[in-house]
């Protein structure tokens, strides 16, 4: 059976299909820019396809990109061809890569994160991003890997996406030290939740 990055490099246009052209997001997105600074530096980690990453540069910001699907980058490369994208895992070190950054969004990237990788993935947000800058969090509210979301069968073959629901509480912890929670931004989408945080420190 194959594995998380293999699915996301196999179904990369699939993604995109539907990325680009659902605006279901847009509003928690606009709420969130709205607080960063004007033209600010924002990361879109585990960007995928690079849809939510050029609306970001179209509302005026300083936009980059990363993900481990080389194939989803091809594409988020080519549909935003003035765009930085970056190839990474979230859970080692970027920050050469990306350098400082107002703010992060990670749309759903922490559901392949293990509960106790969380710990380190915030501690690799808070090397790019700078003190009183903000990250928006988005988690499939839960506990623990959910079989019915993470087994697909793509093209005759099988993966696991190895889909891993929150709690609200699991990720707060896991920010402590590092970053401080905010709020909880409305999105409209029930089994998600907008977790807003602010990185530690004055600018």
């Amino acid at each position: 059976m194959k594995g998380v990055r293999e699915y996301y490099d196999k179904t990369a246009a699939e993604w995109a299909a539907n990325g680009y052209d659902d605006q279901a997001y847009l509003p928690c997105l606009d709420q969130f820019l709205s607080l960063l600074p004007p033209g600010g530096r924002v990361l879109d980690l585990c960007c995928g396809a690079g849809y939510e990453t050029g609306r970001i540069r179209e509302r005026g910001f300083d936009a980059l990109g990363l993900d481990f699907s080389g194939e989803s980058l091809k594409i988020a490369r080519e549909r935003n061809p003035d765009i930085p994208f970056y190839q990474g895992n979230m859970l080692e070190n970027y920050s050469c890569a990306v350098g400082m950054v107002d703010g992060i969004l990670l749309s759903a990237g922490l559901v392949h994160v293990e509960t106790a990788d969380l710990p380190p993935a915030f501690a690799r947000m808070a090397e790019v991003v700078l003190p009183g800058g903000l990250v928006l969090a988005s988690i499939r509210e839960g506990s623990g890997k959910l079989d019915e979301w993470s087994l697909r069968e793509v093209g005759g073959e099988r993966y696991d996406r190895n889909f891993i629901a929150h709690t609200p509480d699991e990720v707060i912890r896991a920010a402590e030290g590092l970053f401080s929670y905010c709020r909880e931004l409305p999105s409209g989408m029930p089994i998600w939740r907008q977790l807003l945080f602010r990185r530690e420190g004055e600018r």
